[in-house]
């Protein structure tokens, strides 16, 4: 199958992979059918109410991706509460999760 895209959606879907949010574009598009396969499914048990709750329940729409849900609440975090992390936390995460003693700074 080959699928034309407008040149704005196909470099935003580009850069989503370059950013490592898919594993390629395949991966993106795979991703992007789905979501449109739930979608029309929830629109069409949302216009045929009687026939969906007859033969099965509708269904909820796409949750929001994890990095979304991430983004918005870390968005609610005031600075000064990131300004109380350690600068070495990703170095020294050992010492900061288990107690260990810190390791040699690296240069």
């Amino acid at each position: 199958m080959t699928i034309h895209l407008p040149p704005d959606i196909e470099r935003s879907i580009q850069a989503a992979v370059h950013s490592g949010q898919f594993a390629s574009v395949d991966d993106a598009m795979t991703k992007a059918a789905s979501l449109l396969l739930e979608r029309l499914k929830h629109e069409q048990a949302q216009a045929v109410p009687e026939k969906a709750a007859a033969n099965e329940e509708p269904t909820a729409l796409p949750r929001k991706p994890i990095w979304e849900r991430i983004l918005e609440r870390s968005a609610a975090i005031p600075d000064e509460e990131w300004d109380k992390l350690p600068v070495d936390g990703a170095e020294q995460h050992d010492h900061y999760i288990y107690g260990t003693p810190k390791r040699p700074s690296s240069p």
